[in-house]
């Protein structure tokens, strides 16, 4: 059988051990957190920043599925950080 080259065995060997761990509830919540805060420094911001507002947007998207949230419950957040008006029974 023949060699296989040395970086398609580091790629094997990390693929059975991963580097990376689970998170915890505590470290999701944070970063979520922390993601909303920075959305709401973007959408204040001044200048072209419309790709960072949407590849934030979508992080936040993907932390409120992980910790379960509803997408509801995201979109209210996403919306208290931002600054487009929130109107009364909106998010009812």
């Amino acid at each position: 059988m023949a060699e296989l080259p040395e970086d398609i065995v580091k790629t094997l060997e990390r693929y059975r051990n991963p580097p990376n761990k689970l998170r915890s509830l505590q470290e999701i919540t944070a970063r979520y957190n922390l993601t909303l805060e920075t959305y709401k420094k973007i959408c204040f911001s001044s200048g072209d920043v419309r790709d960072q507002k949407i590849s934030t947007h979508a992080e936040i998207k993907i932390l409120g599925w992980v910790l379960g949230k509803p997408d509801k419950d995201v979109i209210r957040d996403i919306a208290e950080h931002s600054n487009r008006p929130i109107f009364p029974g909106q998010f009812q």
